[in-house]
């Protein structure tokens, strides 16, 4: 892998961590089991309609759009997940453009300008569990600023406005790598409280949410939009005539 590609990576893993998550079970049942029936409308509570919405997203197939930006600089992610088994394919732009192919098994980097082949493949059972390139693939997992909701309330058409608290949204975290994360994530935050805009669909799934952190470098606004839900996830790995094993030092920092 290019080391330009480790840090560059390693931004939007971050990014992605602080956007989105669920202050639920790191590991619910996937709600395809569960009557149809169960999901069909958005809990009367607003707190708790938003506290949920994320899971509700991820009952099945959903395609993530992130884009966070600050000083000018924008970093924008797609990524289309099948949260039952880990699997989805990810493209982004932080502005070097990284694609990703994900397996049960593999993470596979495409690696762009390379002197080598052209893309680059981890395993996923040597990842730090404790790594953002971990913690980024296990989006069940991740307890983001919705970990911390406070407050909340409807403002018509499935659209909401609240308060996310950043201490509690790390306490929300399911475990201490999640925290560790978090509480790094958050550092460049200056204020505890976090207003932010949400919308949900008629089923309860959040399929909006947009927030801006106050840092001591300015604004940092960060956007996501959820779509696609139920759609089949198609992933194409590449050959193993374009791909080479990562190196003994790459997991070192992933």
């Amino acid at each position: 892998m290019r080391r330009s590609l480790v840090p560059a990576l390693a931004v939007g893993l971050a990014a992605v961590l602080t956007a989105c998550g669920t202050a639920g079970d790191a590991h619910p049942a996937p709600a395809a089991s569960a009557p149809a029936s169960t999901a069909s409308t958005v809990v009367a509570d607003p707190v708790a309609a938003i506290r949920q919405a994320f899971d509700r997203s991820l009952e099945r197939t959903v395609t993530l759009d992130v884009t966070i930006s600050a000083a000018g600089q924008t970093v924008t992610m797609r990524s289309a997940v099948e949260p039952a088994t880990g699997r989805m394919t990810l493209h982004m732009k932080t502005p070097e453009p990284i694609t990703m192919a994900v397996t049960q098994d593999a993470v596979y980097i495409q690696q762009d300008e390379s002197d080598g082949k052209p893309w680059v493949k981890l395993d996923r059972d040597r990842l730090r569990p404790e790594g953002q390139l971990a913690q980024g693939l296990e989006i069940r997992a991740q307890a983001g600023i919705l970990g911390g909701v406070v407050s909340a309330e409807r403002t018509g058409d499935g659209r909401y406005t609240g308060v996310a608290d950043s201490e509690k949204a790390v306490a929300a975290a399911t475990s201490e790598s999640q925290r560790a994360t978090l509480r790094n994530a958050f550092k460049v935050i200056r204020q505890k409280s976090v207003p932010f805009e949400a919308t949900l669909d008629a089923e309860g799934r959040l399929t909006m949410l947009t927030y801006t952190f106050d840092t001591a470098a300015g604004a940092l606004r960060n956007e996501l939009k959820l779509h696609s839900f139920g759609e089949p996830l198609a992933i194409s790995v590449p050959p193993a005539s374009e791909t080479e094993d990562a190196a003994a030092e790459v997991y070192r920092y992933f």
